[in-house]
């Protein structure tokens, strides 16, 4: 009798045991098989690409006047009721459509942006992101930022840019960049501009002759300019890229109709 019921307990257990080792293994097996369907996320992509090596990875350089050994901005106010005053030296810039009486406008450059030397961008890479970043002090109406179409120099006037500028498609692009509406608020002064269509066209070899604020209003919206003396008050600009390899870039060129040809 002892040994009957001794038989059937032993049975009995190694079914269980048995069931529990069938489920463990369906448990790993289900988990490797959800493993194996899921698609990489964004994050494991941009891990990939930036394990790939520095000519796919993202790159991040900032402009900004004595930062970095960086001494190439440009920028001044052009004021009507002072066309032929030079204001490149002022600390501080004002867009406005009436100061004083006579318009006020701001241009802005950066100058040796694109390169093959350290901190500039490469010719043909792929610009994921740009931002001009400028540190506001009184707050006005609605300030707009276009493109500019034509150069200017240090020594810029409202009368040599013939009656300041114009969004006209022909001085400026009538389209703008990106806007303000003038405010500053309470936790920081800066004022973010999304450039990143016009970076990325001087980066494919469109000429960068920089931007113009225009104040679409009557209250002027004033900000720190190059000149300033807190250099982390200067305007700056943030781009942040992949560098294309230059066999890519050489491969694109050669697939393009040589300029004689299309000519002819």
């Amino acid at each position: 009798m002892i040994l009957q019921w001794l038989s059937v307990y032993f049975h009995v257990s190694c079914r269980r045991i048995a069931n529990v080792l069938a489920s463990a293994l369906m448990a790993v097996l289900a988990l490797g098989l959800i493993g194996a369907s899921q698609p990489a996320t964004r994050n494991d992509a941009f891990l990939s690409t930036v394990a790939d090596g520095p000519d796919h990875s993202l790159q991040r350089i900032e402009f900004q006047q004595g930062a970095n050994n960086y001494k190439w901005a440009v920028d001044s106010e052009i004021w009507a009721l002072a066309p032929n005053t030079i204001l490149e030296s002022n600390p501080n810039a004002s867009s406005d459509a009436n100061n004083d009486g006579g318009e006020s406008q701001v241009l802005l450059r950066f100058d040796k942006l694109i390169g093959d030397q350290p901190g500039q961008i490469p010719s043909g890479s792929h610009v994921v992101s740009a931002r001009l970043l400028v540190s506001a002090f009184d707050q006005g109406s609605t300030v707009n930022l276009h493109r500019m179409l034509v150069p200017f120099s240090c020594s810029v006037t409202w009368n040599s840019m013939v009656d300041g500028v114009s969004a006209d498609d022909a001085e400026a692009s009538r389209h703008k960049d990106s806007f303000t509406f003038g405010k500053i608020a309470a936790n920081t002064s800066t004022v973010i501009f999304d450039v990143t269509d016009t970076v990325s066209a001087w980066v494919q070899g469109s000429p960068n002759h920089g931007w113009v604020f225009i104040n679409t209003g009557g209250n002027g919206w004033d900000f720190y300019s190059s000149e300033f003396d807190d250099i982390q008050q200067r305007p700056k600009l943030i781009v942040e890229f992949e560098a294309v390899p230059e066999d890519s870039i050489d491969n694109r060129s050669n697939d393009q109709p040589q300029s004689g040809a299309e000519k002819q």
